[in-house]
């Protein structure tokens, strides 16, 4: 049978798609409820209709939980001034300054001022790329992004800038995480790439490379720290068995807060 199949779930008035994947690693039924949807692990030997037949046992926890992630998705987010956006866990407010008109075009915007503490990332030996003119500004709890607000496609170039924005940053502040595990714990630095994944947080590959999903920069940085641990973990265990969870409590002893912390917050990160 394959490794991934799609159900339905059907209860009362509500319709829940979900996919199930096996492992053979898996002995028990798991279901898991977040940003992506609802997802069933289930031993690899076990048949669709049984799998089926446990989640319609837990149809109304499952639809109670589903209806609560969708109401903390909140409305599609429209990229104009006065929107609220999210970084590093606080609440920042978007000014768009049209290029034609701002009192600032022909100068240089200040470079967007980082809300993290220096001393967890200072480190001289760190290679960080220089960056272009930016087109994107943070002061205080202000976003300003310089647009060509005359442009039907304005709020499309607000988006993209913005995005590009927001990538940038989060390569500047995992990468200077990654490290400051990689010290604490004695390991190489690992190759690390930001990319703009649909349905994980971060992952790693055989060949050592640690993969993340930009959006992770809108987090809390304890939170953002515990995906970079999780990755970072599967650098010895590449698996999820007790080992790989053992050596991710004695990096992070409060993980499990942190990953809660990350179900709860992750709703509301994809535009």
């Amino acid at each position: 049978m394959p490794d991934t199949e799609k159900a339905t779930l059907y209860y009362q008035n509500k319709t829940i798609r979900y996919t199930v994947r096996r492992s053979a690693r898996r002995r028990t039924v798991g279901i898991t409820i977040d940003a992506q949807g609802v997802r069933i692990a289930a031993p690899r030997r076990m048949p669709l209709e049984q799998v089926i037949a446990l989640v319609n046992t837990k149809a109304r926890w499952i639809a109670d939980k589903h209806t609560e992630f969708k109401s903390r998705t909140g409305p599609r987010k429209r990229f104009v001034s006065g929107e609220e956006f999210l970084y590093l866990g606080r609440r920042v407010s978007l000014q768009v300054q049209s290029e034609d008109r701002s009192p600032h075009q022909g100068r240089k915007l200040s470079k967007p001022r980082s809300s993290i503490q220096p001393e967890l990332f200072d480190f001289s030996f760190l290679p960080i790329k220089p960056r272009p003119r930016a087109a994107v500004a943070l002061k205080g709890n202000v976003l300003h992004v310089q647009a060509d607000a005359s442009s039907m496609q304005s709020t499309k170039e607000v988006r993209e800038i913005l995005e590009g924005w927001y990538r940038t940053r989060a390569e500047e502040v995992i990468a200077r995480r990654v490290q400051h595990y990689a010290l604490q714990l004695g390991w190489r630095m690992p190759i690390v790439l930001i990319r703009n994944q649909k349905k994980r947080w971060g992952s790693c590959n055989a060949k050592g490379e640690l993969r993340f999903n930009w959006r992770l920069v809108m987090l809390p940085l304890p939170v953002l720290d515990y995906v970079v641990v999780h990755e970072m973990a599967h650098l010895k265990v590449l698996n999820h068995s007790p080992r790989f969870w053992a050596l991710v409590e004695q990096i992070m002893p409060d993980y499990k807060a942190r990953h809660q912390a990350l179900h709860e917050l992750g709703m509301g990160l994809y535009w």
